[in-house]
């Protein structure tokens, strides 16, 4: 049957707690209609105060779970008592009210009641069993029933854990699975319906094995992290910094829940978790929301202090700076995790035998929940690096640890290895995944199968390369052939920096496209887009007495990022993530930008005593002054304020919405949820765009206002600096801005072309860098990683 008759458009949630009014923001954000609903408030005169209440708190959280703090007045209240037959109405019935099977199995009832038969209904649980909560319910219902698990914070959290029961119709799973994909950008994973479903399964145990070593002295809270984190491979808040975020009562009802629900699981006594943390528990230190756990946020004399809990006294104190000689040395031998996990747990030191262990307790654990969990390596991977931010899933731990050696050393040890990891070594393939291939070995029935892409129709430049797509390449960039006609620029740099060489092929790639492609899109697979210009290497030439070449490198950074518009072909930039600098640049001087919701994008320059260069300010300049044309607004000058400013005060959005506020996207811009889909929905975009006929635009000319805006932007300024807001350097850089934003010093408004604002910016930039303040900021950024207010 097909999916087609399923079209969600409405969401009713109910459950106005922590999970579904951040459920309900996130439906918001991706342009659903969406009705919130809970209990009926007795005690005030308002009936939905509670939820009301709810969407309000929506606001005041850091991060925000919404686009733009004004889409929570999207958001319909309601109550359970007087709104629920809302449900006749809506396409989708998400229900996230407590965690109490008989509570869930009496809504379920009420929601049969009234809901229009083929409305999908799902339930948000961490880990209740699904097939449970719709047994008493038609089974046309359960045919429209699953699970969908969200992870917290559900607008930042790729996660989403789609469980159909026995009696869901493959079709719903079907479209649901999409639906959530692409039109809420989940990252989802097909679960069984098993006790905690994938991730918390294994995020749970894993946490539940490494507490000993805690508890027992081994080793401290942040020892552990240090050596658990980013150093080989797990997240940035590693394991007991994720477990304050998470809740340390929540990780205690999880396993408590967990504990009686798996009678057969081998390892279940690990879930059985130590008295001490079952103390802290019962002292209620809950984590972060208590704002004591494993560690404490204190106020010093000098700001505030992050001191760590001992497990013996349970009083805290200061952190220690974890030394470990094999660390040190796997950071300075290796650059990826993959390359220091093999290497520690090869290395006969504490650190070695203590990884070492950890790792079999979760490499042998996961081996062993295939079947029971899902029968796919792939799925367990993602669920761990999607819903826990790891960045090597098991079997990719196992890959990088070398699975025939470890094989050995474990039967040397006398564990016991699960036979499918043996029937994989025994058929001659010694790793799970093949990533030249493309290709994962499937413990459950022993094939070999193909990657599947992160998100159905997805487009990956790692395909791209094992399919042999790559026109050109070298250490800083890269192009590739993307079908009908279209080509990919990639950034290949460290953190995505715009370096010389980087510009350079950019240009070079023009000019293939020209002769060979009909569009082009730049963009990667990185987790950022781009941290701006190498300031690195400016600084180093420059240093060395190379002026020249930097000044040559800063008007070719100009003509290649303002040249995209003016290219015989469409260009396409999607960014995502951080895109700072010159990344704001691309985008600026784009044909069109197809951005994930997730971006962080601003004019930063600054912070390190430039200003926009790359055509970033003749940019703003020029939007805003169209703007005023286009509204036909008589004055322009608390528009020019508030470009000036956006671009003064480096304001960086919180998403591509505020990206779209703040000028650095315009409403012909797309934003889509899903950021696997970027390249994707861009390649699409830009065919489109080459079908229809495509003819570059004139160079403008552009409105100024000479000293009129440059007197009204000082003014500003001088009253910033009076009040101590700016320092006196952020107003000598700030002036920069201000006198090219005007136009220079000209005595009357007037039109002025493009090239003459470029100009005027390039001399300002140069005119900063010359300056020792401006070079102090540079060093102290690239030293401190924060800017210098000097």
């Amino acid at each position: 049957m097909s999916t087609r008759k399923y079209n969600i458009q409405k969401v009713a949630v109910l459950g106005s707690g922590t999970m579904g009014s951040q459920i309900a923001a996130h439906c918001v954000n991706a342009g659903m209609e969406v009705w919130l609903l809970d209990l009926k408030d007795e005690e005030s005169e308002n009936p939905n105060q509670q939820v009301l209440d709810n969407i309000k708190k929506l606001k005041e959280m850091n991060p925000s779970p919404l686009g733009l703090p004004e889409y929570a007045d999207h958001i319909k209240p309601g109550n359970f008592t007087d709104d629920l037959d809302i449900i006749e109405e809506v396409d989708w019935v998400c229900e996230a009210i407590i965690e109490k099977m008989d509570i869930k199995k009496d809504m379920m009832s009420k929601i049969e009641d009234v809901r229009t038969e083929g409305t999908i209904v799902s339930s948000n649980t961490s880990g209740l069993p699904i097939s449970e909560i719709s047994e008493d319910c038609s089974d046309e219902f359960k045919a429209h029933f699953l699970g969908t698990h969200f992870f917290n914070p559900p607008r930042y959290m790729k996660l989403l854990e789609v469980i159909p029961t026995k009696s869901t119709a493959d079709e719903v799973v079907e479209y649901m699975s999409c639906f959530c994909e692409r039109d809420l950008g989940k990252g989802v994973v097909q679960c069984k319906d098993t006790p905690n479903f994938i991730a918390n399964r294994i995020g749970i145990f894993s946490m539940a094995s490494i507490m000993p070593y805690f508890f027992n002295g081994d080793f401290r809270a942040e020892e552990i992290d240090y050596l658990l984190g980013t150093l080989t491979g797990y997240s940035k808040a590693a394991t007991f910094r994720t477990a304050d975020m998470s809740g340390l009562d929540v990780i205690h009802h999880v396993a408590t829940n967990l504990y009686p629900s798996i009678p057969d699981d081998e390892r279940r006594e690990v879930f059985d978790l130590p008295d001490t943390f079952e103390q802290m528990v019962e002292d209620g230190k809950h984590g972060n929301k208590a704002g004591e756990g494993f560690y404490k946020k204190v106020r010093t004399d000098s700001g505030k202090e992050y001191k760590v809990i001992n497990p013996k006294t349970g009083e805290y104190e200061s952190q220690i700076d974890p030394e470990f000689e094999s660390a040190t040395e796997a950071k300075k031998k290796f650059d990826t995790p993959e390359e220091r996990l093999k290497f520690l747990v090869n290395s006969d030191t504490e650190v070695g035998q203590f990884l070492w262990k950890v790792h079999c307790d979760l490499l042998l654990y996961s081996a062993n929940r295939i079947p029971e969990i899902s029968n796919s390596v792939e799925a367990i991977d993602r669920a761990m690096k999607w819903g826990f931010n790891w960045e090597l899933g098991p079997f990719e731990r196992w890959d990088a640890i070398g699975v025939r050696e470890s094989v050995e050393r474990m039967q040397d040890q006398g564990l016991n290895v699960p036979q499918n990891v043996l029937d994989m070594l025994n058929s001659g393939r010694d790793q799970f995944y093949d990533k030249e291939k493309g290709t994962v070995y499937n413990l459950a029935t022993g094939e070999i199968e193909e990657l599947s892409p992160p998100a159905k129709g997805a487009i990956q430049v790692s395909t791209l390369k094992s399919n042999n797509k790559e026109v050109f390449g070298n250490d800083s960039a890269g192009l590739y052939d993307l079908g009908d006609g279209i080509a990919l620029f990639e950034f290949r740099t460290r953190k995505y920096t715009l370096g010389f060489e980087l510009i350079e092929s950019l240009d070079k790639a023009c000019d293939i496209v020209k002769n060979k492609f009909d569009a082009l899109v730049i963009s990667h697979d990185g987790d950022n887009f781009t941290y701006g210009a190498n300031l690195m290497e400016a600084m180093g030439a420059w240093k060395e007495g190379d002026k020249k070449r930097v000044r040559k490198a800063a008007k070719n950074f100009q003509d290649v990022a303002v040249g995209l518009r003016y290219q015989p072909f469409p260009v396409l930039v999607a960014p995502f993530g951080r895109s700072l600098g010159g990344g704001v640049e691309f985008i600026l001087h784009a044909d069109k930008v197809v951005a994930h919701h997730e971006l962080y994008a601003g004019l930063v320059e600054v912070g390190v005593g430039l200003l926009p260069a790359g055509g970033g300010t003749k940019e703003m300049l020029y939007r805003t002054m169209q703007q005023i044309i286009d509204d036909e607004q008589s004055d322009p000058m608390p528009n020019i304020k508030e470009k000036f400013k956006t671009i003064g005060m480096a304001k960086v959005s919180d998403g591509a919405p505020k990206a779209r506020e703040y000028g650095y996207l315009r409403d012909s811009d797309s934003i889509i949820m899903n950021r696997d889909l970027l390249i994707a929905d861009a390649k699409a975009e830009a065919k489109r765009m080459a079908d229809a006929g495509y003819y570059p635009p004139e160079k403008p000319m552009i409105k100024v206002l000479g000293n009129e805006a440059l007197s009204s932007l000082k003014m500003m300024l001088h009253i910033m600096h009076e009040a101590n807001f700016i320092t006196d350097y952020d107003k000598v850089v700030a002036e920069k801005v201000a006198f090219v934003m005007s136009g220079g010093d000209l005595s009357e408004p007037q039109e002025v072309p493009e090239d003459y604002i470029l100009r005027l910016e390039r001399e300002a930039f140069m005119e900063l860098l010359e300056d020792e303040r401006t070079q102090a900021r540079i060093e102290h950024m690239l030293k401190k990683g924060k800017p210098l207010r000097n």
